[in-house]
This record gives structure tokens, sequence and C-alpha cells, in this order.
């Protein structure tokens, strides 16, 4: 029972707040009356699939994976800017979140996208009309 309650905190640690270091899970944990070391964190870390994902600033914090509410924090947190052209989106991203952000996209606008390419810093999508264009894009900048 320690230990599902042990990971239940750490879920929600990092679900509520931004939590950089293994150090913070443990001091959050102290603090919610749960004894851990950064080991038992760390194997708790990999065991619930937590990443660490890269912020504006350089910086990084943990996200839980494929949690919407995450990746919406992070497309906001990682688009730097955007541009349209016709029925052509493209997004400069913080360097090594576009697989995140590409993810939470897809999700979304599955059936507006006709094909989304994506390197380290930039995605590109190709929206099936214009107007349908300018609408993901005005959705993602209000994420």
């Amino acid at each position: 029972m320690r230990k599902k309650e042990r990971l239940e905190n750490i879920r929600k640690f990092v679900t509520d707040f931004e939590i950089g270091t293994q150090e913070e899970i443990v001091e959050h944990l102290r603090q919610s009356g749960i004894t851990a070391t950064q080991a038992t964190v760390s194997r708790d870390i990999k065991e619930l699939g937590i990443v660490k994902i890269p912020l504006k600033d350089n910086s990084y914090i943990y996200e839980l994976p494929k949690a919407k509410t995450s990746n919406l924090k992070l497309a906001e947190r990682n688009i730097l800017s955007s541009e349209s052209l016709d029925n052509m989106l493209n997004l400069k991203l913080v360097p090594g979140s576009t697989a995140f952000v590409k993810n939470q996209i897809v999700e979304v606008f599955a059936d507006a996208i006709f094909s989304i390419i994506s390197d380290d810093d930039t995605i590109l999508m190709i929206v099936r009309d214009k107007d349908k264009a300018l609408e993901v894009l005005e959705t993602i900048k209000n994420w």
C-alpha cells in the first residue's frame, strides 16, 4: 500500500507543480509524510513513465506522458512562434519538444490535417482547407 500511495503522490506532484529534479519530488513526498530516497524516486519515475521535457528557458520539468492536460501545458510552454500560408501552418518550438506537441496536435486535429512533418524544432502542417488552417492555428495559439 505504501508504494501505491507514493506513486499516486508523485503522479499528482508532477501534474500539479513544475518539478525539475528528483530531489524536489523527495521533498514533496516528505511534506506529505512519505519517506523516500532519491534512488527510490528514480525507480518510481521510470515505472510511471514520467519524462523530462524542455522549456523555453532551457530548463527541464517532469511530465506524465500522454496526459492531455500535460500536453496542452507543454504546447503552451514550447511554441515560440507560428505562421500560416494558405492551408499550411509552421510552428517554431523549443528544440527537442516537437514530438510531444505534434502528438497533441494529431490527437486534437486528426480529421483536419492532411499531413504533418516535424524535426527537432519545427512542425509543418498541411491542413485540408485554408479556413480550417486558420481555426487550427487560433486554437493552438490559445493553448
